[in-house]
């Protein structure tokens, strides 16, 4: 149905008004026929009464019978004011006895019967009740005129349903925005929990959807989502203690193996075993930062100098780049560039960088290290470049172009990406054939740049 919204509140105020539209016209009519009906069984019961309490003033006399009311049933009975009329009538139809102006009252064509029986004539409503006395019978009839000043029933009914229909309305239209506004709370809570669940990542998984401003109904699925967090949480810390135990458990073993190469008489068997040492103890130091990088949270973020950073991460791997024929450069302002991040996996991404630019380059690439004032840290070399028709495929995890060149893992730029992803910063890769790669890293700007954070 393309007429049907997709909103909750937008369905909930479409039925509601066609619930309205139907209620406003169906209510005043069923309104009209009750007090309608009422009115009418009111006015029955009472011209009963008035006609019992008449039929008692009905006696025997000598060659018939005589009507004698009491005073306060003549002082009703004196005006025609409000419509009220009586007459008792004999067994041939003869008038013995009734209220002034009673021939303005239709009580001629009144039934006589055996039992009281109402009529209605020409916007009169009468009842005629038959009375024994003796041999005798006669019947009392009472009518009101139902247009006189004393009988306004009806005027009464229009005049409700007339005050009424504007009342009924607006009751029924403050319906749906009492409503509305109560949805909108319970859209506006779920709303506010979603977007706590959406900035809810690996970086921070110790956060729980508040569930004291939610309703009992939503509440069981905030619920449902902290128990998920929990063990998604309790996941992440066991996957890094795992691969920070593996890690470390091989790093002993490596250093052993380093040791016993070196008696291989083999020259070329000892380079060779010397190369698959010095690249197994790579992954290992990779699957390290891995293993710190998915439990860093975001609370432990700070201001630090970039360019800072960069002369540190570039003069502690110089000596392993000179010794594989490379050259570094650094470029960078001479005022401190003040970044927001975590200072240790900054340095971790922008050392990977550095290391693949001379590990998967060829000897004598020159590797340019750059920090701009927008945050941004860009490591370039005019190696050969990335052997992949997206650049960007370089920093998924396990992608490798070159099986001889590769580290053994395919960690290295996705380390870098995650640890961008983590301070909500960014990683671009540009690669041609033969015209070298540039991966730029631009880290968000500290707000407060009063406080540097320099190593200890």
């Amino acid at each position: 149905m393309k007429f049907w919204p997709r909103s909750l509140i937008a369905r909930i105020l479409l039925i509601e008004l066609a619930a309205i539209a139907i209620a406003a016209v169906t209510l005043p009519i069923l309104l009209t026929s009750f007090l309608r009906a009422e009115a009418s069984r009111y006015e029955q019961r009472t011209l009963s009464q008035q006609a019992q309490a008449i039929a008692q003033g009905v006696l025997p006399a000598p060659g018939g019978l005589r009507v004698q009311l009491p005073p306060a049933l003549t002082r009703i009975y004196a005006s025609p004011y409000d419509g009220r009329a009586f007459v008792v009538i004999d067994g041939a139809g003869r008038s013995i006895g009734g209220s002034p102006y009673v021939d303005l009252a239709p009580w001629h064509n009144a039934p006589r019967g055996p039992a009281a029986a109402s009529f209605r004539k020409d916007g009169f409503v009468g009842i005629s009740l038959p009375v024994h006395r003796g041999a005798e019978t006669a019947w009392v009839i009472v009518t009101q005129d139902r247009t006189g000043p004393g009988a306004i029933l009806d005027d009464v009914v229009h005049d409700f349903i007339r005050r009424y229909d504007p009342v009924l309305v607006s009751i029924l239209l403050l319906l749906p925005l009492i409503n509305s506004a109560l949805i909108a709370r319970l859209v506006f809570a779920v709303r506010a929990a979603s977007h706590q669940a959406k900035a809810i990542g690996p970086h921070n998984l110790d956060v729980r959807l508040e569930e004291s401003g939610l309703p009992l109904e939503v509440a069981p699925l905030a619920r449902a989502t902290n128990d998920l967090l929990m063990r998604l949480q309790a996941s992440f810390r066991n996957q890094s203690e795992f691969v920070a135990n593996v890690a470390h458990e091989l790093r002993t073993p490596l250093a052993v193996h380093r040791v016993e190469l070196e008696a291989v008489e083999d020259p070329v068997l000892r380079a060779r075993l010397r190369q698959s040492t010095d690249r197994l103890g790579h992954v290992v130091a990779q699957l390290q930062d891995l293993a710190t990088l998915e439990v860093m949270a975001e609370d432990r973020f700070e201001p630090f100098d970039a360019q800072l950073l960069a002369q540190e991460t570039i003069g502690l791997h110089a000596p392993e780049i000179l010794a594989a024929g490379d050259t570094i450069a650094l470029e960078a302002p001479a005022a401190p560039l003040l970044v927001r991040g975590n200072r240790v996996l900054a340095g971790v991404a922008l050392a990977n960088l550095i290391v693949n630019a001379s590990r998967h380059t060829p000897a004598g690439t020159t590797i340019d290290v750059q920090v701009t004032p927008d945050g941004v840290l860009r490591v370039r070399d005019n190696g050969p470049g990335i052997a992949a028709s997206d650049p960007e495929d370089a920093t998924k995890r396990y992608w490798r172009a070159d099986q001889q060149r590769s580290d053994g893992a395919g960690l290295g730029l996705s380390i870098v990406r995650r640890i961008m992803e983590v301070h909500q910063g960014e990683v671009t890769v540009r690669s041609s054939p033969g015209a070298g790669t540039c991966v730029a890293l631009r880290f968000p700007l500290a707000a407060d740049s009063s406080s540097v954070t320099n190593p200890s």
